[in-house]
């Protein structure tokens, strides 16, 4: 991005940008609090809001979106992650960096599966970045929104020592079977009520995605669709979704309301057996 700065580099604060993903929702103020704290530090600096809307504390949602939005944004970006149940605790402020961008937020787990590999790792002890009071109750505003606004010029390790580890969830992953089929799981569901599941197309290939048969709970769904309407109304469909991993749909419909979905639920792709005549 031409004339932006590097985070990391000696900049000036001459540009950049930084993303916002919270549990804050937008009926309080306080998602705009913490981009005015950002735009009174840097005025220059370009924000991007991801969402808003995690279920509160939701961490392994958190972790998701931050799997998954990296290789999106320019080189560079820094990705703000506020969803922080042990906010006050001991839980420590962290920097990440990665090959590509750099992420601001809890070490509670919401890092814990980032798009590229992690370069550098920093706890944040320097009170210099901060606001000049911190509350217990809301270091979105008064530490990491300080911290990304000067990290847009300022060295990684003036922020601190590094960090020993790195906190991770205990995500599920996908399987493959002896008998040639993939075993998964739901791992989320959009605001469409599309069941995201953690089967990456790569795995379909080898299962024969377009004659397998994909089955959870009491559905099964014949071969992975091109396109939404591709089947029925009102009847179950498996796509490649935007993220390349497996998802289930209604087409113009909910997945979960219509079929009682949930996290959690187990997916099975395997060869479709053959209907009787």
């Amino acid at each position: 991005m031409k004339g932006a700065g590097k985070p990391g580099a000696k900049t000036g604060g001459t540009g950049g940008i930084i993303t916002l993903t919270t549990d804050f929702g937008l009926a309080d103020p306080w998602v705009r609090m913490m981009k005015g704290v950002i735009l009174s530090i840097n005025p220059s600096l370009s924000i991007v809001d991801v969402t808003h809307e995690i279920p509160p504390q939701d961490v392994n949602k958190a972790s998701f979106f931050m799997a998954s939005i990296g290789r999106y944004f320019p080189e560079g970006t820094i990705h703000v992650c506020v969803v922080d149940p042990g906010v006050g605790s001991g839980r420590e402020p962290v920097i990440i960096q990665t090959e590509r961008c750099f992420y601001v937020g809890p070490n509670n787990g919401v890092f814990s599966t980032l798009d590229s590999r992690v370069k550098k790792s920093v706890v944040i002890k320097s009170r210099r970045f901060l606001t000049a009071e911190v509350s217990a109750t809301f270091h979105g505003r008064d530490v990491f929104a300080p911290v990304a606004a000067r990290l847009a010029s300022t060295p990684v390790e003036e922020f601190g020592p590094a960090l020993k580890k790195l906190v991770k969830l205990d995500r599920p992953r996908p399987r493959r079977r002896k008998d040639g089929g993939v075993s998964g799981e739901i791992i989320y569901f959009d605001r469409f009520g599309n069941a995201f599941t953690n089967i990456k197309k790569e795995m379909l290939r080898t299962a024969g995605a377009a004659r397998a048969a994909v089955t959870l709970r009491n559905l099964e769904v014949r071969g992975v669709s091109p396109f939404y309407r591709a089947v029925p109304k009102g009847t179950p469909g498996a796509v490649i979704n935007g993220f390349g991993l497996l998802e289930i749909f209604s087409p113009d419909g909910n997945a979960l309301e219509e079929f009682g979905l949930k996290t959690g639920d187990r997916v099975s792709v395997g060869r479709a057996r053959k209907r009787p005549r």
